[in-house]
């Protein structure tokens, strides 16, 4: 979870709630919730305004909060799906691209591991594909 670091982050550098969610262009009630867990994750708008006003990039509130495999480059042989999606992906900022890859990619690791089987991807292409 991405809130317990942007909490530390905010800390060290002596920030209350209400100046990081002034600074980041978000309520101080959302900021709060992010750090308690409540969010888990921001959108990758939001996570850029709150990693600007902590004075850190996206990858790198990423790491502080030891989520580096969602910045991980995309490997097509984990599946034919990625390979194949991901340049579709290309027109993106970078940054946006590498988030929504490694969200996929985790996606369907967590899925391989839990189920063994490849019915949790079909079901996510199949929904992704029928909103194209």
């Amino acid at each position: 979870m991405i809130g317990p670091a942007v909490r530390q982050l905010r800390l060290q550098r002596k920030l209350s709630q209400e100046t990081l969610a002034k600074a980041a262009r978000v309520s101080s009630g959302y900021l709060s919730k992010l750090e308690r867990g409540v969010y888990k994750a921001p959108s990758g708008e939001v996570l850029g305004r709150i990693a600007g006003a902590l004075s850190v990039t996206p990858a790198e509130l990423y790491k502080a909060a030891g989520m580096e495999d969602f910045l991980v480059e995309h490997d097509p042989a984990l599946t034919p799906f990625l390979a194949d999606f991901a340049p579709k992906l290309d027109h993106l900022p970078k940054r946006d691209h590498d988030i929504i890859v490694g969200v996929l990619r985790r996606v369907f690791q967590e899925e391989q591991l839990e189920d063994g089987n490849r019915e949790a991807e079909d079901d996510l292409i199949a929904t992704l594909r029928g909103k194209r």
